[in-house]
């Protein structure tokens, strides 16, 4: 009878213990049931999306935010993917509810056998619950909270809707989101196209992305893919024969590049997008943002600026060698930077059969080990203590190296006799004759001085052990024909003579880092659409952008825009102007200054045309003082020039400060018939759910001429024949426009800008230089297309003696246009009613027979005759600058 009653009580306790544990679970599940998020956001699912600039031909420019995700739609994924993370992550799931139990038991055992976490015990649908739903912290709270959110989560949708939510949520590392864009940023491939191995590795990587990360750990990675093949073979997603196949695949990961292309546009692009969505706003809701950029002529704009400034670099002098080693540290420095050169060159990497990386072109130390041996013997066999071994034959780095790509060296021979330096690059060796160093004289940049005696022994200026940048000219050259008459007459008597002429070198020429600074900017003429843009050398090393902050002198560049004004004043191109020296009116009644022209010299009577041809800095002070410098005032304010002008004569010589976007957007007046365009980049803004936003992409310090939007008529211009009928867009005379562009396409033919006769016949454009060369320009264009070239430091400081407007510049300008040609091509300009033509003699501006010599068919605007004489006109007296240097510009 007791042992009935205390079994009576052990049951009655028992059921105490576990009522008490069923209500304290069921309060634990009431509790966390009412502080779950809603299930129902799952449904109106929108994950971070980064967003993307793109060119107008089609290329991304910069992808950016803070997530790399491209959403896929399920019937998009193939099924060897889904099964690659299912055999990892959750094979039960398509039978489990949301929580594996048995799953999650045989997890804590191999946890608990291994005494660390081996294995995670999360379903799919719980990983979308944390990953959506909840914070990642580790803790029981939250694992409870995914026990009853996968549950939920299971009743509300299915389990296509959860396997779409997760392959496109999960993060797999290198900044990609989803399995999309993971299969493109670690493949280069389409999701379609990805491989069961390349599934496999992907799959993985969800574990642990850093720690199975390719790029990071590639013996780990390849481990856990071998792990996710073992499970896909193991639960049949794949045949012997295919699982054979993926652990034999030679999987290749692409080496990611700098993703982020015209980093000055994309820059300004993104900054104006952002002032109107906000930077959250963009780094999230996955903008697609189309520009006019040209990537095409991008390109070469780019490769302008590097080539221009470096020629000016260079004429600078050389500024040294940028380090120097001991004769021990050869080897270690040539194999560090052959692997280097390699890499760099190599766009995707394999692991071998020891899981190592190898790139596409890899550094074998063995074979280079014994191509190296293999010179040092023919070093011994050749007895010549100066003998230097060409490239082995077998040593394929010449094939890496590129033309005009700047490379680091060590000097390892230096013969002063034949005038040659002697480099190993990466361990292949290199030549740089007389004619590729002769320009590294000492460094010196003067604007007083004219010639800098060539460099002729390479010894004043290197020595071996020295690291250097130097460029490949060609890759395979006999040292022979590169010899000075003393260094062939030295080789001809030498024993080892043949085998000498039998080596092959890189042929390279001695570089350095450039210091200048350059800007490119160009749009069409007819819309404003933003073509090429680049605001400097490097956005990686300043972001100041040139196109738009720098506010630099003109010089010259701006007198068409003050003979625009003298054309509607009663000028014309025949116009004769003194060019002598007098005084000009000074600060007041007993003084003055003589302005003198670039030149030092004086041509005496010349004609409009001539004085714009030749830059002439009198005859254009004075037609501003004739014409008044208040109008030439007006007159920029109205055509939209964007540039503060004191009010006296100095800015006949373009003495004040103005950016190159703002130039071209003047010039694009004269090219276009008079009419006034707004550059703008950015064709169309759209987010993630189709809607369109409107850009203001007119900068805060633009000035757009009044009546511009309205299309209104301006009653203040209707006294003048040239300005009655001008209304809105169109600022300038259609007849006068073309009058400038045949002067302005006079000083491409005859006068300052002559190297850019080599884009073609239908070029216009102006060089500028400024007092102590400290800013050279060239702004011109064709019938489609405006650009602006210019080049200087930041820091003001000169860019050395004749470095004109005339010189680097319209070479850069020119290349450059000759691309624009090619794709858009150079119609001749429009010629307008109103214009009539006569021969005249060019120097005097008097009509003569066709055939006489100096004879050119001059193009004039009709208007009632206003002509213009000398000590008459509208000069409006006003207070000029009194320092002479104002006017030594070109």
């Amino acid at each position: 009878m007791r042992m009935k009653s205390l079994i009576v009580k052990i049951v009655f306790a028992l059921l105490g213990v576990g009522l008490l544990a069923g209500m304290t679970g069921a309060l634990a599940f009431t509790y966390f049931n009412l502080d779950l998020p809603k299930i129902d956001k799952l449904q109106d699912y929108k994950p971070n999306l980064a967003s993307q600039i793109i060119s107008k031909d089609g290329v991304i420019l910069a992808e950016l935010g803070l997530e790399k995700r491209e959403i896929v739609e399920m019937k998009d994924v193939p099924q060897r993917v889904i099964d690659a993370f299912l055999s990892a992550e959750d094979d039960k799931f398509f039978e489990h509810k949301g929580v594996d139990y048995w799953g999650l038991s045989r997890a804590m055992f191999a946890n608990f056998k291994a005494g660390r976490v081996v294995q995670g015990g999360s379903t799919i649908t719980q990983q979308v619950a944390k990953s959506l739903l909840l914070s990642s912290e580790r803790s029981i709270t939250r694992k409870l909270k995914d026990f009853i959110l996968a549950q939920r989560i299971e009743e509300k949708l299915t389990k296509k809707e959860i396997l779409y939510l997760y392959l496109n949520q999960v993060y797999l590392g290198g900044g990609y989101y989803g399995v999309k864009a993971a299969a493109r940023g670690y493949y280069n491939k389409e999701l379609k196209d990805v491989t069961v191995a390349e599934a496999a590795m992907l799959a993985g990587l969800l574990v642990a992305p850093g720690k199975y990360s390719p790029y990071v750990n590639s013996h780990a990675a390849k481990m856990r893919q071998g792990y996710v093949l073992e499970r896909m073979h193991k639960l049949k997603k794949i045949s012997d024969a295919d699982y054979k196949a993926a652990v034999a695949e030679k999987t290749v990961y692409r080496l990611r590049e700098d993703e982020l292309k015209a980093g000055y546009f994309t820059e300004w692009v993104r900054q104006k997008v952002v002032d109107v969505v906000g930077e959250k706003s963009f780094l999230v809701d996955g903008f697609k943002i189309k520009t006019t950029l040209d990537w095409e002529l991008q390109k070469v704009a780019e490769e302008q600026i590097q080539r221009g400034i470096k020629e000016i670099d260079k004429r600078q002098g050389y500024k040294g060698p940028f380090a120097h080693i001991g004769s021990d540290e050869f080897v270690t420095f040539e194999k560090k930077s052959r692997i280097n050169l390699f890499k760099d060159k190599s766009s995707y990497f394999t692991l071998n059969e020891h899981n190592d990386k190898v790139y596409e072109f890899h550094f074998d130390e063995k074979a280079y080990d014994e191509m190296e041996e293999e010179q040092n013997r023919l070093s011994v066999t050749s007895g010549d203590e100066n003998f230097v071994p060409g490239v082995n034959a077998k040593d394929n780095l010449p094939n890496v190296l590129k033309e005009n790509v700047q490379y680091e060296a060590v000097v390892t021979k230096i013969d002063d006799v034949a005038r040659v330096v002697y480099v190993s690059l990466g361990g292949a060796s290199g030549i740089i004759p007389f004619d590729y160093f002769k320009w590294a004289h000492k460094r010196s940049i003067n604007e007083n001085t004219a010639y800098y005696q060539e460099v002729t022994k390479p010894s004043t200026i290197l020595r071996v052990g020295d690291l250097v940048h130097v460029q490949m000219v060609k890759k395979s050259v006999g040292v022979a024909e590169y010899l000075t008459k003393e260094g062939t007459a030295a080789l001809s008597k030498s024993k080892s003579a043949a085998l000498i002429r039998a080596q092959k070198y890189i042929l390279c020429r001695l570089d350095q880092v450039a210091e200048v600074q350059g800007a490119i900017f160009s749009m069409d003429a007819k819309t404003g659409d933003i073509l090429s843009y680049v605001g400097g050398s490097n956005y990686n090393h300043s972001k100041f952008n040139r196109v738009v902050q720098a506010k630099r002198q003109p010089g010259s560049a701006f007198k068409p825009i003050l003979f625009a004004a003298a054309l509607e004043h009663g000028y014309n191109p025949t116009t004769i102007i003194m060019d002598t020296p007098e005084a000009m009116p000074g600060f007041d009644s007993a003084s003055s200054w003589k302005p003198k022209n670039y030149d030092g010299d004086y041509k005496g009577p010349v004609t409009m045309r001539v004085s714009l041809e030749q830059s002439r800095n009198i005859p254009t002070i004075k037609i501003a003082d004739k014409v008044g410098v208040g109008t030439i005032l007006k007159f920029a304010e109205r055509i939209g020039f964007n540039a503060k002008l004191e009010n006296n004569l100095s800015i006949a010589l373009g003495t004040f400060g103005v950016s190159p976007r703002d130039m071209v957007t003047t010039f694009a007046v004269f090219a276009n018939g008079g009419r006034y365009v707004v550059p703008h980049g950015i064709v169309s803004v759209v987010d993630r759910d189709g809607k369109k936003y409107i850009i203001n992409e007119v900068e805060k310090d633009m000035k757009i001429p009044a009546g511009v939007e309205e299309e209104a008529t301006n009653e203040a211009l209707a006294g003048n024949p040239f300005t009655r009928s001008l209304a809105g867009k169109q600022v300038y005379d259609p007849r006068l426009s073309y009058v400038m562009t045949q002067l302005l396409k006079g000083v491409v033919t005859s006068g300052t800008g002559g190297a850019a006769r080599a884009v073609g016949t239908n070029v216009a454009g102006k060089t500028g230089t400024t007092n102590d060369y400290i800013d050279a320009w060239f702004v011109g264009y064709t019938s489609n297309v405006v650009a602006a070239v210019w080049t200087g430091f930041d820091d003001n400081k000169t860019l050395g003696y004749g470095e004109t407007g005339g010189r680097a510049p319209v070479n850069m300008w020119t290349e450059y246009m000759k691309a624009t040609v090619r794709k858009y091509g150079d119609e001749p300009f429009e010629v307008p009613a109103g214009i009539t033509q006569a021969w005249v003699d060019k120097q005097t501006g008097r009509k003569v027979a066709p055939n006489s010599p100096g004879a050119i068919l001059e193009s004039f605007a009709e208007a009632p005759d206003t002509p213009v004489e000398e000590g008459t006109g509208t000069a409006q007296k006003t207070r000029p600058l009194g320092d002479d240097e104002y006017f030594e510009n070109q």
